[in-house]
């Protein structure tokens, strides 16, 4: 019953121009930035993150070691927040969060953490200028059903 009601509402959005084929691009380039993202944090506490135990160090609230919140680099800062990471690129303002679920692919996406990447991405901004991040969900949820992007559960 969801599967036709989101089916329907989409077909609806289809007349009004959306081009899946761009929202499946800012997904793979929203997870491959966040992915790349990871890793140079846990290489900048010398962490390989591939190793369960040193991705379990990198994001413990626990580990005094490394800070909750920071410079990763000159361009981006990392702030630890809940169950997710955000990066923030100074000089474009681009934002990429990570939900820190699924190591070391991650990949989870939370519509409204798309919709502020979409947003601060120059590619992606016209595309999202009039969706708000319930519409988005709808879209992210057709690019499933229709298999052009694979769901990572949280």
């Amino acid at each position: 019953m969801i599967k036709k009601w989101i089916h329907n509402l989409l077909k609806k959005e289809e007349s009004n121009d959306i081009n899946l084929d761009i929202f499946q691009e800012a997904i793979i380039d929203y997870r491959q930035e966040g992915k790349e993202l990871m890793f140079k944090l846990g290489v900048k506490f010398g962490l390989n993150i591939e190793i369960k135990e040193e991705y379990e160090k990198l994001i413990s609230r626990g580990n005094k070691s490394i800070p909750r919140r920071g410079e990763l680099s000159k361009r981006w800062n990392y702030s630890f927040h809940g169950g997710e990471c955000g990066f923030y690129n100074k000089k474009h303002q681009k934002q990429v969060e990570v939900v820190l679920t699924n190591p070391p692919e991650f990949g989870h996406i939370d519509t409204w953490f798309l919709l502020s990447y979409m947003q601060s991405v120059d590619k992606y901004k016209s595309e999202v200028a009039e969706i708000d991040w319930q519409k988005l969900k709808l879209i992210v949820e057709k690019l499933y059903l229709n298999g052009k992007i694979k769901k990572v559960i949280e």
